[in-house]
């Protein structure tokens, strides 16, 4: 498993998470994962104590992972070294003061050059996906705020640029079929276009440690930019 480390220093090591890599082991799964990546060239971050409980049961330490892409999504992610920083990137992430940026083509040709989606989400007692305002929904709905900024519109497809506000699972997936304008590639969330993987990229990642100001950015793959 090959994974580009663009940053690291005492404290953290920030990756370029390419497409199809997963970041920790899932129900009854086997695959090599970002975890393996982690835990060979960096085990002394296992120190942290972050664990989950697989539905198979497995119990799966994290180490100093605060926060994830899914399998199909690349680009920048943070990892922590060590509990204290662990512990300062995670309040930052849940009170959403760090500053994420996404890539993402659309299908179709959005009209507005920019706006913001301010739609809940939450789960129907059946379906596993995300939706915005769905009937019959587990437990409330969480608020889910995302920008939204066109780069480019070409034929039956737009280039926008997201920056999800809050940082709900699936949120970017969700809002964009919520406007009916699902993400290329993204059959479970509704594209009609197909591809060899869904077409968001984590492309910019700010956030403080202590009073120092960090920011990096990943340029698309060429799968993608093609």
């Amino acid at each position: 498993m090959h994974i580009p480390v663009i940053f690291e220093d005492t404290n953290i090591v920030v990756l370029n998470k390419p497409s199809g890599i997963v970041m920790h082991p899932f129900d009854n799964s086997t695959e090599e994962t970002l975890v393996d990546f982690l835990m060979k060239n960096y085990p002394n971050m296992f120190d942290i104590e972050n664990q989950i409980i697989l539905q198979d049961c497995r119990t799966i330490n994290l180490g100093g992972i605060v926060h994830k892409l899914d399998r199909e999504t690349s680009g920048v992610i943070v990892v922590a070294k060590n509990k204290e920083i662990f512990n300062e990137l995670r309040k930052q992430f849940i009170n959403h003061s760090i500053e994420k940026t996404y890539l993402a083509v659309l299908g179709g040709i959005v009209k507005e050059n920019n706006f913001v989606i301010d739609a809940p989400l939450g789960r129907n007692k059946k379906d596993y996906k995300q939706q915005v305002n769905p009937t019959n929904p587990r437990g409330e709905l969480r608020s889910a705020v995302t920008g939204v900024e066109v780069i480019k519109r070409k034929e039956n497809i737009t280039i926008v640029k997201l920056n999800p506000k809050t940082g709900r699972t699936h949120q970017l997936r969700a809002h964009m079929t919520y406007i009916m304008h699902p993400i290329v590639g993204d059959i479970v969330y509704g594209s009609k276009i197909q591809s060899e993987r869904i077409m968001l990229h984590a492309l910019n990642l700010k956030f403080k440690i202590g009073d120092k100001d960090f920011e990096f950015e990943v340029e698309a793959p060429d799968d993608f930019l093609d």
